[in-house]
């Protein structure tokens, strides 16, 4: 930790005050340790500089503009609840020395994270690695799911725990990333198709925790450079160097540490494996924490899950076998021998026994308190509550909720109710304002354009009307609709009011680009027109120089002109080619020549030798014609004189 550090030491929104720096830092951000100076709780807390925030691919020019869209972001990553992953408790910005940095505060997990876990030169045996990497997967895959790519996954952003589990963090709010802008730590861990320009994908992440797990069992990362550039080259078409004799965990590890990202599992498919090959492997052992707990914690210790997808070792009912066993219940990992559910039971019973003796001790204490009424503090701040009600000694618990009245960061109401009556040492529970509520998004799909403006206007979101040609859709309704934001959200999803909804507007069908008919059938003419939608329309047939008898000799529409579904094409069927009797022009002068062919029908072509002469050839192209010969009505006539 530097001295120099501006941050350290500062309190940030009048709340967390920075404490030492931490290890899982990237090149735009830093991690502290912090203080929760209204619960005194510890926390972490990681810090960018707003300048930071600026994405140029995506559009995001402005400060203002990064700042908004960093909010917004964080908005929906912490609305996004899994056990696996580690929740955002808080963000916001703060102004230090004249610099505005944003930042998110995570909850403090005792067990560190596994790169301080290998800093102190620890590492995680084959069955510790397995568990670990069952979490992470059911956390990529719930991100997956959502349409989040994490980008960043390494040991720096996996924290342990004190219920043995490990939450994911560090999810990137820049959804375009660039190689020259990595920190060698990010580079590291980095799936080789980043070398080469790509985004990451799903595939990258299932990379990156393969050589992360590798590394927590080997204490060796491979392909390390002395730049990120270097770093990053080293990878290409390059295979994780997994040894046989880590044992089962050996063949997941490889197939996700692919080169190519298409033959790489899933995160999901790589849970699966590492659950299939679990009865293989010894019962790991607990991985011990960095901090280590207090009584008080773990005789009140209760274990919490919800996952679902990947099954999970469980111990065996027989105290004798120590291998791991996968069920599909939803029970939580928790990876202890037989032994160790023993001693915390032992705990629990004396820590029962404890609480008995302390009752009657309790009780009178109780019966002893005086009791206030509780005053009125609705849509006061926070702040201003806690410092009004420290006479009553109540103990203060802060809950929160959206409200469309209240201002963020204002007491909606309190629990017990103003005027209530509450004993000194009892809880006041303060319901905190989130600020205005989520909309509901609409379904959209088959109303006209008014219609979806005037639904999203009324959610107070922000229509954006794109239009493209449809076939099904009519013309001025919608086809489709996304939020750009978070393009996986469906109808029945809730976002911030004030999102903006790309709406797309059907425009009609495309127009259609009129082919020639000319020399077809009339049955094949038919089948083009019905391709393209296009009504055929009958005349009299005629005589036509352009087909044989029979075929289509003329059409109403030039070819190569647009128009639209549906309309109406002319046409007529060759009678045969329309003759005219040459008149007589060989052995004539250019002044007898021409007024004759114009007066046939026939158009003068090219004239070689002297026009005062007289005629010598006449040619239809290649033919040569003369006087009496029957030459389709308008032919080109070419004259030869000496």
């Amino acid at each position: 930790m530097s001295r120099q550090d501006p941050l350290v030491g500062a309190l940030f929104a009048n709340r967390y005050r920075i404490g030492d720096s931490r290890s899982g830092g990237s090149g735009e951000s830093s991690v502290y340790d912090a203080t929760d100076v209204r619960s005194h709780k510890r926390v972490v807390i990681r810090v960018s500089t707003a300048q930071s925030l600026i994405d140029l691919d995506s559009g995001v020019v402005l400060v203002a503009d990064a700042v908004e869209l960093f909010k917004r972001q964080t908005q929906m990553l912490a609305s996004m609840s899994h056990p696996s992953l580690a929740s955002i408790d808080d963000w916001g910005t703060q102004e230090v020395d004249g610099t505005l940095y944003a930042f998110t505060v995570l909850e403090h997990y005792a067990g560190g994270t596994l790169r301080e876990i290998l800093d102190r030169g620890r590492r995680l045996t084959p069955s510790q690695a397995l568990a670990v990497g069952l979490d992470v997967c059911r956390a990529l895959h719930f991100l997956h799911g959502k349409g989040w790519v994490h980008g960043d996954v390494r040991p720096a952003n996996i924290f342990l725990g004190d219920d043995s589990r490990v939450r994911l963090a560090g999810l990137g709010l820049k959804r375009i990333v660039h190689s020259e802008q990595m920190s060698i730590e990010q580079a590291s861990y980095a799936a080789p198709e980043i070398a080469t320009g790509q985004q990451p994908t799903e595939q990258s992440d299932v990379y990156s925790l393969a050589l992360t797990l590798l590394e927590m069992i080997t204490g060796t990362l491979p392909f390390v450079g002395d730049t990120a550039a270097i770093t990053l080259a080293a990878r290409i078409d390059k295979l994780l160097p997994v040894s046989a004799d880590l044992g089962p965990i050996a063949a997941p590890l490889e197939r996700a540490g692919r080169p190519e990202a298409s033959e790489r599992f899933s995160a999901i498919d790589f849970g699966r494996a590492f659950a299939a090959i679990a009865d293989k492997m010894p019962m790991p052992l607990p991985i011990e924490p960095l901090e280590s707990k207090s009584f008080e914690a773990v005789i009140e210790e209760k274990i919490v899950d919800r996952t679902g997808e990947i099954a999970r070792p469980v111990v065996p009912a027989s105290a004798s076998e120590q291998k791991m066993i996968i069920d599909n219940s939803d029970e939580p990992i928790y990876i202890a021998n037989p032994a160790e559910i023993k001693r915390h039971k032992r705990i629990v019973a004396i820590g029962a026994v404890v609480a008995l003796l302390m009752a009657g001790g309790i009780s009178y204490r109780i019966f002893a308190k005086r009791s206030h009424e509780v005053p009125v503090i609705a849509e006061m701040n926070e702040g201003e509550v806690r410092n009004l009600v420290v006479p009553f000694k109540w103990t203060i618990v802060v809950t929160a909720e959206r409200s469309d009245e209240v201002p963020a960061g204002n007491v909606i109401r309190t629990e017990p109710a103003t005027g209530e009556s509450l004993e000194e040492g009892k809880t006041l529970t303060l319901v905190i304002s989130q600020g205005p509520s989520l909309a509901q998004l609409p379904d959209l799909v088959g109303k006209t354009l008014q219609e979806a403006v005037d639904a999203l206007t009324a959610l107070e979101l922000v229509p954006a009307q794109k239009d493209s040609s449809s076939e099904d859709v009519a013309a001025g309704s919608v086809i489709s609709w996304l939020v750009p934001e978070q393009p996986s959200l469906v109808p029945g999803d809730k976002v911030l009011r004030g999102t903006a909804i790309d709406v797309l507007i059907s425009t009609g069908p495309a127009p259609r680009e009129m082919p020639s008919l000319i020399g077809m059938t009339l049955e094949q003419a038919q089948t083009a027109m019905n391709e393209l939608r296009l009504v055929l329309v009958e005349t009299p047939a005629a005589k036509s120089n352009a087909a044989a008898e029979g075929l289509i000799g003329a059409q109403s529409v030039v070819p190569g002109t647009q128009i639209a579904r549906d309309a109406q094409v002319a046409y007529s069927l060759s009678l045969g080619p329309d003759l005219v009797e040459m008149p007589r022009i060989i052995g004539n002068s250019f002044a007898t020549v021409e007024p004759r062919l114009l007066e046939a029908g026939f158009v003068v072509g090219k004239v070689t030798g002297k026009p005062n002469y007289k005629l010598r050839k006449a040619f239809v192209g290649d033919k040569a014609i003369t006087n009496g010969d029957q030459v389709p009505r308008g032919a080109t006539i070419d004259l030869v004189f000496p």
